[in-house]
């Protein structure tokens, strides 16, 4: 079967998720070079509109993950551009009557393959990786096209169990076209992984959040349950990173008094990501409301346990007290408790490091799984 994966994201779930449907199917891979945040590629340093994926050099290192010669980078523009939005459009459109896919995967709600959309809609299966839009972040532009798209594309596959009945329900959507699978480590970042990474130090507890900074994420929670700790006096060689760019909503100068605490308010590299995961001695993710998380996914890359709330599908993704701890939402309170937990008993956080290898390298939560969910839903889409 012939398949076509359409995305604004290069790295991150996509080339580990295409890595394992090669096994199954003949994949081609577009992705827009247009945030750079999203994909690493600096879409101005390609003199083409499409350029295959063997020459782009950011590409090049995961040449064992991806086909480079099915991969197409876009060079994209924003919306608000939309003449030209379009006309890049057509030009993708154009490429992909050539493949001629039997089902095209799409991973977004741009206007970048809107023609192909509007062609291939009833083979499309789209990923729909925010059941519901985040709290502080429900766009006008974005409600109107996720609209759109959820209008003209029957078939859906979300990225876990939990919020499928609810999605359903409120959209109001056929169950039977709606399908599930789960996202598995972030394999592309170990490329990044260099010598100068220095693994983290026994005798240290070093906690790490990192990620886009937006309301829901509750990072003041992080903060406050951290700042407990430090008060406590009882805690020797802790320390907490807070590592992503965008605007906190809430003042965090009195956090900056804390030698122990540090800020990195910017775009954080693969390469730098890297270094702060695998010197970390566990990741939070104490989100307020949430479906699933990449940062879970990066940190289980490194075999670091996560802590994250109950919330969205992150129960799913991390199972309590055995790939991490879940703890209940909006509370400093809790944060304080799992943490003082894990610093006096590190013996767990070496079993748990064991099971996520066990678990989502080799077991149930592997992308050889999930991809295997993916085809089931693949194939239910030709045959419809």
């Amino acid at each position: 079967m012939k398949v076509a994966f359409l995305s604004t994201f290069a790295l991150d779930a996509n080339i580990s998720l295409i890595n394992a449907l090669r096994e199954t199917c003949d994949i081609y891979f577009f992705t827009e070079a247009l945030y750079e945040i999203y994909n690493f590629i600096d879409g101005s340093k390609l003199k083409q509109t499409i350029t295959k994926g063997h020459e782009v050099e950011v590409l090049q290192r995961f040449g064992n993950l991806i086909s480079l010669d099915k991969t197409f980078v876009v060079k994209g523009t924003r919306n608000a551009n939309i003449i030209k939005k379009l006309s890049i459009s057509y030009k993708i459109h154009q490429e992909l009557k050539k493949i001629n896919p039997d089902v095209i995967v799409i991973d977004n709600y741009m206007l970048t393959y809107f023609l192909t959309t509007l062609s291939w809609r009833e083979k499309m299966l789209m990923i729909v990786h925010d059941p519901f839009l985040h709290s502080g972040e429900n766009f006008v532009i974005d409600r109107y096209l996720r609209k759109i798209h959820f209008k003209l594309i029957p078939h859906k596959i979300l990225l876990n169990f939990n919020q499928k009945n609810e999605f359903v329900e409120y959209y109001r959507e056929d169950s039977s076209k709606v399908f599930t699978s789960f996202l598995s480590v972030y394999d592309y970042l170990r490329f990044y992984v260099s010598g100068s990474h220095q693994q983290e130090n026994s005798g240290s507890f070093n906690v790490l959040f990192f990620g886009r900074i937006s309301p829901y994420k509750g990072i003041k929670y992080l903060l406050d349950g951290f700042v407990k700790m430090l008060k406590a006096g009882t805690y020797d060689n802790i320390s907490l990173t807070i590592a992503g760019s965008g605007s906190f909503d809430f003042d965090i100068d009195p956090y900056k008094k804390y030698s122990q605490i540090t800020i990195i308010n910017r775009f954080i590299t693969p390469s730098d990501l890297a270094d702060l995961i695998s010197q970390s001695s566990v990741v939070v993710c104490p989100y307020t409301d949430a479906t699933q998380s990449g940062v879970v996914m990066s940190a289980f890359a490194f075999q670091k346990p996560v802590i994250a709330t109950n919330v969205g599908g992150l129960p799913e993704m991390v199972e309590d007290c055995k790939t991490g701890m879940i703890i209940e939402p909006k509370s400093s309170e809790s944060i304080y408790n799992v943490l003082s937990e894990l610093y006096l008993n590190r013996d767990l956080l070496k079993e748990m490091a064991q099971n996520i290898e066990n678990t989502y390298f080799s077991g149930e939560k592997s992308w050889r799984n999930s991809a295997g969910q993916f085809m089931n839903a693949i194939e239910k889409v030709n045959r419809s």
